[in-house]
């Protein structure tokens, strides 16, 4: 004999279960997957694909465990310093680093993109590399540049 509604009460608690506004918000946390995409404007990167971990420690704070990454220009390897961007527009987020043995004011990498509703991929993602004493207006800027994708 058939129980059909065992059946519909199942899939109703499963619906019910899967829709619950309780579940776990998006967060800014976790594993981002990096590839660079094509050439950048100078130089290349080393290695071009790689993990960083993005770990929350208050609401507003985080730490970052990023491979060094080496650019090919001077040659220079960002493996120090790596931390959570500080942007303006509240819609960006990304990660960088500093070399360890800094010698020019302006010296970064840094990828960043436009945050997604789940908070699990940057689109229209770029790196930007610095190496620089010049620092016209009051800031950095970058020396390359070049298309990633960043994603969890």
């Amino acid at each position: 004999m058939r129980r059909p509604w065992i059946t519909r009460a199942v899939l109703a608690g499963l619906v019910a279960g899967c829709s619950s506004s309780t579940g776990p918000a998006p967060t800014l946390a976790g594993t981002w997957h990096v590839a660079v995409q094509g050439s950048l404007s100078t130089g290349a990167l080393s290695p071009d694909t790689f993990s960083v971990t993005v770990t929350q420690v208050k609401a507003d704070s985080f730490t970052v465990s990023m491979p060094a990454v080496a650019w090919s220009v001077g040659p220079l390897v960002f493996d120090s310093g790596a931390s959570v961007g500080s942007f303006t527009d509240t819609s960006t987020f990304g990660f960088g680093a500093y070399p360890h043995n800094q010698t020019q004011i302006c010296q970064y990498v840094v990828f960043f993109g436009t945050k997604n509703k789940g908070l699990d991929t940057l689109t229209n993602a770029v790196v930007e590399l610095a190496n620089s004493d010049t620092v016209p207006g009051g800031y950095c800027t970058w020396n390359s540049q070049g298309v990633v994708t960043i994603h969890k």
